[in-house]
C-alpha cells in the first residue's frame, strides 16, 4: 500500500514487485534503468518507495537478530526415580519450577535426561548454560570415602553423567548454576569433600515456606539479590565440608556456619546454592531475580 501511494506509474509498481520477489538486489538498476546514485540523490517517487522497502527489510532483520539473542537455551539436568504406583517402571523428570523460572526469565528450558556419560559433550553443544538440580546423595567414593550413613538414596549413573556434564561445560566455558545436590557434586568434581550427614537443614513445611536464615558475603551478586540477610527454604542433610580449589564461600547459615552458596574464583562462570529457589520463584522476588541473573548474566 505504501508503495502504491508513492508510485503513479503502474509499470513501475509491477517492476518493483518482480524485483523484490526475484532479484538479489544487484539488478535494481537494470529493473528501472537508472543508476543507484541517481535514485538516492533525487527525491523521486521511486526513491521514496525504495526507502520504505529497505527500511522495512532492515527493521525485520533487526527484530530477528534481537529475538535470537534474548532466548538462551538453558539445559536442566533431569532425575530418575521409580513410579510411586509401579516400582518396576522409572520416570525421568525435572521439577516444574526450574522450567517455569527459566521461561519467565527469558530462556528456553531443555531437560537433559540421565544418560551415558559419553553423550555429555553432545548435550553441552546444544545449550548455552547448564543447571544441575537436586536429588540423590553423591556417592562418597567420588571424594575418597566410604558410605557412613544408613541410606540407599544413591544413583551411580546420575553421578557419572553429571560429572561428565560439568567437565564438558567447563571445557566449553559455559556457565553452570547448581542447586542443592548439584552444588555438592560440583564441589566434589573439583576435588572437594562433603559432610555425609548434618542436622537441622531439612524442614517439615513445604518448599514454599522458609525455615532458616542466610547471611551473604559483601560485594557479591548474592548480596545484591538477597541483601545482607535473608530467609530461605532448606532440604538437605549433606553439605560441603572441604571446599575445592577455585571456589569461594559467599553465603552461610549463621546458626551453624554451614556453607549455603559458593562461586568460582577463576575464569569459569559458576554459581551454586544449597537451597531450592525453584520452589519459591513465584512467591519470592529474590529467588525470581536469582533465575533472571542465571539466565541473562551468569
Amino acid at each position: 500500500r505504501r508503495v502504491d501511494e508513492k508510485l503513479t506509474n503502474h509499470s513501475q509498481v509491477f517492476a518493483l514487485e518482480n524485483f523484490l520477489i526475484e532479484s538479489n538486489f544487484i539488478s535494481f538498476q537494470q529493473a528501472f534503468g537508472v543508476e543507484g546514485e541517481t535514485v538516492s540523490s533525487k527525491k523521486s517517487p521511486l526513491s521514496l518507495a525504495w526507502n520504505c522497502v529497505t527500511i522495512s527489510l532492515e527493521d525485520e532483520w533487526k527484530n530477528m537478530e534481537i529475538s535470537m539473542k534474548i532466548r538462551p537455551v538453558i539445559g536442566i539436568t533431569g532425575n530418575e526415580r521409580p513410579f510411586p504406583d509401579d516400582p518396576d517402571a522409572n520416570m525421568s523428570y525435572a521439577a516444574t519450577g526450574f522450567v517455569e523460572a527459566v521461561k519467565e526469565a527469558g530462556g528456553i528450558p531443555l531437560i537433559l535426561p540421565i544418560g551415558d556419560a559419553a553423550l555429555a559433550k553432545d548435550y553441552i553443544s546444544m545449550i548455552d548454560k547448564l543447571i544441575i538440580t537436586g536429588g540423590q546423595n553423591v556417592l562418597p567414593k567420588f571424594y575418597g570415602e566410604e558410605i557412613t550413613i544408613d541410606s540407599d538414596d544413591y544413583l551411580l549413573k546420575r553421578d557419572l553423567f553429571e560429572l561428565a556434564l560439568i567437565e564438558e561445560a567447563r571445557a566449553a566455558k559455559k556457565a553452570i548454576f547448581t542447586v542443592c545436590r548439584g552444588t555438592q557434586l560440583y564441589n566434589v568434581a573439583l576435588g572437594g569433600t562433603l559432610y555425609q550427614d548434618i542436622e537441622h537443614h531439612w524442614q517439615d513445611n513445604p518448599g514454599q515456606y522458609t525455615s532458616q536464615e542466610l547471611v551473604t558475603k559483601d560485594q557479591t551478586v548474592l548480596q545484591e539479590i538477597y541483601g545482607k540477610t535473608s530467609r530461605i527454604n532448606s532440604f538437605h542433610h549433606q553439605s560441603i565440608k572441604d571446599l575445592a580449589d577455585g571456589l569461594e564461600v559467599i553465603a552461610r547459615d549463621p546458626k551453624d556456619d554451614i556453607i549455603e552458596a559458593v562461586q568460582s574464583t577463576d575464569e569459569s562462570r559458576f554459581l551454586g546454592v544449597q537451597w531450592h529457589p525453584e520452589l519459591r520463584f513465584d512467591k519470592s522476588p529474590a529467588d525470581r531475580k536469582l533465575f533472571e541473573y542465571v539466565v541473562n548474566d551468569l
